[in-house]
């Protein structure tokens, strides 16, 4: 008997009717570059997904090469590559740091959609993490300054 509090999986005919309601994706993997593709399938998320569009998963690797993985939000992306910002001091920050390795994976449920990308990270230059700072709410930059992001704490009486 199921669990009632865990929906049952998908079947091979929920597979077959999604395929059948899909665009046909196959002209647009012929396309040569593959940033122009992935910035039609964003602008289509954007029309369609509910809520962050642009929120990849980003794995790197930690000193002992085991996996760890978050969610960021995409800032920009070029034929240069995919841009995010972090707090260097976070735990992805020095991983990335040690093994400038790194993959992202972005899912967009409602077009059925998942783009996965690897490579090598660079950092962006100091005018441009200014400029991407300057940008978010007073209270987020507050946020950020105090933040000492991924340290463990003592215990809760550091929040009050």
């Amino acid at each position: 008997m199921a669990d009632k509090g865990i929906p049952a999986s998908p079947s091979a005919e929920d597979y077959a009717s999604a395929a059948a309601n899909s665009p046909d994706d196959g002209a647009w993997f012929a396309k040569t570059d593959p940033f122009a593709l992935f910035g039609e399938w964003l602008e289509d998320a954007k029309k369609k997904e509910p809520n962050d569009p642009n929120a990849m998963s980003l794995a790197t690797a930690d000193e002992h090469g085991a996996p760890d993985v978050r969610m960021v939000l995409l800032k920009d992306v070029s034929g240069d590559g995919f841009v995010f910002f972090s707090n260097a001091e976070s735990r992805k920050g020095r991983q990335l740091e040690a093994n400038a390795q790194a993959a992202l994976c972005f899912h967009w449920k409602s077009l059925r959609r998942q783009v996965r990308v690897s490579g090598r990270v660079q950092t962006v230059t100091a005018e441009e993490a200014d400029a991407y700072f300057a940008t978010r709410a007073k209270d987020s930059q507050i946020g950020a300054w105090a933040s000492e992001q991924s340290r463990p704490m003592q215990g809760r009486f550091e929040l009050e």
